[in-house]
Formats: structure tokens, sequence, C-alpha cells
């Protein structure tokens, strides 16, 4: 076989490979890329502005990467060459303590961490995003509005015990009443282990139960009895193992409760329930992620229990996936919106006064930790 047959077989194959790509990310996207526990990045729609400043073409590369036949398996392998085989030495480095890091892998004795984050990186971010929340509250003098912070490992010195000044920064500029305004507090490593995921970003199930539990005694409502906890041993590998070979998958746990009936509503329509909690107790999820078992994120979620009362409307990330079921049981309807993903989703961007006036809402919370209340908000529209 000669070079230029070669050469041409090789280009059929690379082409074929790119339309399969193409076609699976147009028609049948994968929703979420298990092996790093994150959604599947998907098509972007066609936007002029977009296309002319490259974004729109990025966002394609993305959603093409993670569509393509056999792209997670290459990844996998490249990953057991560029850092798999040097975690054992990582490992046993960190595992008396104090911070060891090597490329995207940091470990603060078994748990996989971030550094702390400056304030001074932070502060005008989180001054502009108190500013925001209590114009919006002083527009809105019907409606009660509520923040809850959640401190992580981004906030605190897992060594010394020191802490960013994240949380007083934020509050300190909030314009709203007293008792208004909480946090989950993160005061040692100890805390931190207690209330997060050993191989994420996200609060495991004793954080979640214990922000659900403070989050409705600023709301001023009962939460719902804790039936028991479902453990599944050694099934999770969450965002921060993304990309890292050799790191043990980890239990995971979700808190049952007895739910009133509900109706759930995405901006595509009526969906059964938010999450698969039900599957993953009964043993019948088959690849376990924060997603799937909380529920992805999207712009807009809404619960609805039929009853008479107050609606609730939650601004937050996906840390608030594990609570906002239990927090729509106290209410008659409850609005979920993630500004990430809600202009995109619903085709215009998110106005806080039109929307509580749509939606007759009668109390406001902002949930979440440093990626939120730091980024995302700040940069809201409508406030």
């Amino acid at each position: 076989m000669n070079i230029k047959r070669i050469q041409i077989i090789t280009a059929a194959l690379c082409l074929l490979l790119t339309l399969t790509g193409l076609g699976r990310a147009l028609l049948s996207p994968d929703a979420e890329i298990f092996y790093e526990n994150r959604p599947a990045k998907r098509w972007p729609a066609f936007d002029t502005v977009a296309f002319l400043g490259g974004e729109y073409q990025s966002a394609a590369e993305d959603a093409l990467a993670d569509q393509l036949p056999g792209a997670i398996r290459m990844k996998k392998l490249y990953n057991i060459c560029d850092t798999g085989l040097a975690l054992p030495l990582i490992r046993a480095l960190g595992r008396d303590g104090g911070y060891v890091g090597f490329r995207n892998i940091c470990f603060f004795k078994d748990m996989l961490v971030v550094r702390p984050v400056p304030l001074a990186e932070k502060a005008a971010a989180l001054t502009e995003s108190a500013r925001k929340i209590s114009a919006w509250a002083e527009a809105a003098p019907d409606v009660d509005f509520y923040v809850y912070y959640l401190e992580t490992d981004r906030d605190l010195n897992l060594e010394t015990g020191e802490k960013s000044g994240l949380y007083d920064c934020l509050a300190s500029g909030l314009a709203l009443p007293a008792g208004h305004v909480g946090r989950l507090e993160i005061k040692s490593f100890e805390d931190y282990r207690r209330f997060f995921l050993k191989t994420d970003h996200h609060w495991n199930a004793d954080g979640s139960r214990e922000g659900y539990a403070e989050i409705c005694g600023l709301l001023g409502i009962s939460p719902l009895p804790l039936v028991r906890q479902h453990t599944v041993p050694a099934c999770y590998r969450g965002t921060r193992a993304a990309g890292v070979e050799g790191v043990p998958a980890e239990d995971f746990t979700v808190n049952v409760y007895d739910y009133p009936d509900m109706t759930v509503t995405i901006p595509y329509g009526p969906i059964p329930d938010y999450g698969m909690q039900a599957l993953f107790v009964e043993g019948a999820l088959e690849s376990v992620s924060y997603g799937s078992v909380f529920g992805v994120d999207c712009g807009e979620l809404a619960f609805d229990t039929g009853r008479d009362g107050k609606n609730l409307l939650v601004m937050g990330d996906s840390y608030d996936n594990a609570v906002v079921k239990p927090l729509a049981a106290g209410f008659a309807k409850t609005y979920c919106v993630d500004l990430r993903s809600f202009a995109s989703e619903l085709g215009h961007p998110f106005e806080m006064a039109a929307y509580l006036q749509e939606h007759d809402i009668d109390a406001v919370l902002f949930v979440g930790g440093i990626d939120y209340f730091g980024a995302t908000l700040k940069s809201a529209e409508g406030g």
C-alpha cells in the first residue's frame, strides 16, 4: 500500500469520526460525561454575535470533543500516563497533613481539595453581589429576601484554620433584615471532612442536611423529618477526581425523606421527578453522579405541591440541587433559577422584578458558595 493511499484512508477515517461526533452532538447527544462527573457539552444555538466573536466556534469544539466516539477512552488512557503513575507518591506525601499538589491534583490528607481564595481576588465581586441583592430587595418590599452562603475549602486554609473573610465581605454589604442571612460554617478540616465529599466540591448528605435545616430556620418553615440515610459504598468519583486515574471511589449517601405529591417542570416541559434519588435507593441507577442523583442543572425548575400557601424562588447553582426538592415540600410553588443557563434555555435574560410579579413570589433565597456570589451572581442582568 503506497503512502498516498494510506493518507487518503487516514483522512477518510478522521472525517468519518468527526461526522459521527457531529451527528451525535446535533441529533442524540450524551447528557452527561460520567467519567468526569459533569454534564456533557451540547452543540450551541447559533448566535451571530457569538459567531463573530469566536465564542460559538469554541463552544462547538467543546461539544464535538465530548461527543466524539471513543473520546472518553482516549482521555482515560492519557490520564493513566499523565497522573496515574504519580498518584501513589502524591498520596503518600499528603498522608500526614498539609497541601500536596501536582498539576491539577491537590490532596489534603485523604481528600481532593483546592487552596483558599484570597479576599483581594473576590472582594469587588462580593460587594457587587451584595449591592445587587440589596437593590432587588429594596425594589420589592413585599418580598422577603434571604442569603445562605456555603463555606468550603476555598474559604478556609485547612492547615492553619485561617479564613479568607469571603463570607464576612458579602454579609457586611447586604441590606437585609437580621436573621435573613446565614451560612454553613467551616472552622476546621474536621468540619470540612464532615460536610463535603472526598473527591468532589459538592456537599455530602450530612452537609446538605445541615444546610437544609439551617435554611428552613431562615425561612421560618419546618424541615421534613429524615426517614433514613441510604449509602452505596465505593460508587462515586467526583469532579475533582476527573482526569486523575487511581483515586478510589468513595461511598455516596442520600437523605431519604417522605415527600408530599408534587409536579416538576423544566423549560422543556414536565418531568417525572427531579433527579433519580429513588432509583439510587433502589439500586437501579447504573452510573452515579451528583447530577444523576440530585438532578442536572437547568435554567429554570418549578415544583408545585398543589397546596395553597407561599411561593419560593431559589437562586443558586448546583449546590442547591440537593436541597430544592425538600425545600419545595414547605411551599405551594417553588421556582429555581440558574443564571448560568437561564437566558440560553428560556430565550431571554432574567429580570428579577418581572419574575417576581409573574410567579407571585413571596420569598427569594440565594444559596451558593464563592463561585456563585463571587462570579455568577455579580454578572447577572436585571439588577
